[in-house]
């Protein structure tokens, strides 16, 4: 049965993703609301990702290898026919606008697969944590190197291939998931049992940023995950500062994860379905995003108005992309191994209830 608390998370946020996306070309009004998202809203995300990964199976994995294929190469298409391309760009290596998160899950499923098996006791998860902050901590201070070695072998090579540095810097938040029982995931989500308590300190506690994002716009490339320290400390800084402001960082992303955990019912609401349907909305949203991208009248609105506008746009495209009829029709897109297995029936099994067991799951 599935929590109703966390699909309500999971809806959160898969709407804040999207209401990100699309105010993103058109920021520049809207920017410090734009980076306080980035802030928690994928952090949290990959949080609850590797706290549902706990059974996870080589099946996923490649499933989630299959998505990347499928959806790079249609997203390739899509972005030439807006001509965002000059020329058709047919390329695996850098993966588009969001689909780094679909290979980033992949390389940390593959990660808690094997650390399954090795039946880790509570100290030396302990360590795998404390040594998974280090490097990830300390990772970003020597991207420009590594690219640059790594570029003399394979062209073009970047912080984006592969999404090796997001996959690098958001790991710590996979897997203090992954680790998590039930029992403190439910104690974290009920810290605050005021709902004027909660609500006033998470309203204070985002004043306070909004300011600091004034105070220190960089912080934005930090949060991003997958730009190298050369992109958010003056070169005159020393790595002691560097070490600070990515402490700062994930203390900030922490801190804002465990505040909207706090806000979470698990009353049944109409984004309680988003959550349940958030891959869906996940992989199709950046149609409507791209296409939207295309048009320029909304620089000349008000802030208020554009702000109204592209909520009320967020809203539709959560809705109709994670509605039961739209998941039904990309059933089969969504679930690419399992659709392959059915097709070559690789296994002697009837294909429909195959697809049926794995969706429930």
């Amino acid at each position: 049965m599935r929590d109703r608390k966390i699909s309500n998370l999971k809806g959160i946020l898969i709407f804040l993703v999207v209401f990100g996306h699309v105010i993103e070309l058109y920021r520049e009004h809207l920017n410090n609301l734009y980076v306080f998202l980035y802030a928690f809203h994928m952090p949290l995300f990959i949080f609850i990702s590797g706290y549902l990964a706990k059974r996870v199976k080589f099946s996923k994995i490649i499933n989630l290898i299959l998505l990347y294929l499928l959806f790079q190469s249609f997203f390739n298409w899509y972005r030439y026919f807006l001509d965002h391309y000059n020329t058709f760009p047919f390329h695996y290596g850098i993966p588009h606008f969001h689909l780094w998160y679909i290979v980033s899950l992949g390389f940390w499923y593959a990660i808690a697969l094997c650390v399954s098996k090795l039946k880790l006791n509570t100290m030396s998860k302990f360590i795998f944590l404390i040594c998974l902050f280090t490097i990830a901590i300390i990772s970003r201070w020597y991207v420009d190197i590594i690219d640059m070695k790594i570029g003399y072998f394979y062209e073009g090579f970047t912080s984006n291939t592969l999404s090796y540095q997001r996959t690098i810097t958001f790991a710590p938040f996979f897997f203090v998931g992954y680790f998590m029982t039930q029992q403190k995931f439910n104690k974290i989500c009920n810290v605050f049992t005021d709902v004027r308590i909660k609500y006033t300190v998470l309203l204070v506690v985002s004043l306070i940023m909004f300011l600091f994002i004034q105070k220190y716009p960089l912080i934005e490339r930090v949060f991003r995950g997958s730009l190298g320290s050369s992109f958010f400390v003056e070169p005159t800084n020393t790595f002691s500062f560097y070490i600070v402001v990515v402490i700062i960082h994930y203390f900030i992303s922490f801190g804002l994860s465990f505040l909207i955990m706090n806000i979470a019912t698990d009353r049944l609401l109409p984004l309680t379905k988003w959550g349940d349907n958030s891959l869906t909305i996940f992989l199709f949203h950046p149609i409507f995003v791209f296409w939207l991208w295309e048009f320029s009248f909304f620089e000349t609105w008000e802030v208020d108005t554009q702000l109204f506008f592209f909520f009320i746009v967020s809203l539709g495209i959560s809705h109709i992309l994670g509605s039961i009829k739209f998941v039904k029709l990309t059933k089969y897109i969504c679930n690419p191994y399992i659709t392959l297995i059915s097709l070559f029936k690789v296994r002697n099994r009837n294909p429909l209830s195959l697809i049926k067991k794995t969706l429930s799951d």
